[in-house]
């Protein structure tokens, strides 16, 4: 397996992997597998992994230093987030992000979100506004111009807190299944506007602004359109990336 991008992949062995936060799940003690998903994960994001490349275990051992135990139970992780497809004669590879998967991610993000808002409209309390406007106030630490990986990383995080802020772990638990694919979608497939360094931050203050106002018929529909708005971005992109039919 080829990684000419970047050169190795090297092990992380600090960065947080994407878990329920301690108020909706127990803490569990982070293994070697958790430190090899962040590396693998970082890599895909980051376009050192290819959308579509084979993923081997033995090289993906070699190239963390690690025995292919770890890997293995990372790649099943990753494929849980719908990052990686298994399949049985194959093997592993990066996803590939296709239409059919787009209409389906985005169709059951919409449905996840309306629940979300309406959930967060009778149940939120102030510490989880508290949590939303912090999100949007380091958006204005980010050096100019952001880059598109750090806006989608805020914008994933903001999103996060509205499921938090539902109080609905079963809920929550169906977003996590969610969160790498859209943040790839986001950062590889146009899904963030092409002005987010002016609007990010404007967009997503609104929303919350709604929200604190506990009216759910306004949140649903903001959230629909904030919604699809960001399907329509990444279909373009997708088609626009599709090789031309000869």
């Amino acid at each position: 397996m080829a990684v000419a991008k970047g050169g190795p992949l090297v092990l992380k062995v600090e960065v947080a992997a994407p878990l329920a936060p301690a108020s909706l799940a127990p803490a569990r003690r982070r293994v070697l597998a958790d430190d090899v998903a962040d590396s693998i994960r970082e890599a895909i994001f980051s376009g050192q992994l290819d959308l579509g490349q084979r993923l081997i275990e033995e090289d993906l051992a070699s190239m963390l230093n690690v025995s292919r135990g770890p890997v293995r139970e990372a790649l099943i992780r990753l494929s849980q987030e719908g990052l990686v497809a298994m399949e049985r004669h194959r093997g592993a590879s990066v996803a590939q992000l296709s239409v059919d998967e787009l209409h389906e991610i985005y169709s059951l993000r919409s449905s996840l979100e309306r629940l979300a808002v309406e959930w967060v409209c009778s149940q939120a309390a102030e510490r989880d506004f508290a949590a939303m406007a912090a999100v949007l106030g380091r958006f204005d630490t980010l050096p100019a111009p952001p880059t598109r990986s750090a806006v989608a990383a805020l914008d994933v995080e903001f999103h996060d807190a509205i499921f938090v802020a539902a109080h609905h772990e079963r809920l929550y638990q169906a977003w996590l299944g969610l969160r790498s694919q859209i943040f790839l979608y986001l950062v590889n497939r146009g899904a963030l506007r092409a002005d987010y360094a002016t609007t990010w931050r404007g967009d997503h203050e609104e929303l919350l602004q709604i929200l604190l106002r506990r009216k759910r018929l306004p949140a649903v529909k903001f959230v629909e359109g904030h919604i699809e708005g960001s399907y329509q971005r990444a279909l373009r992109a997708n088609q626009a990336a599709r090789p031309a039919q000869s």
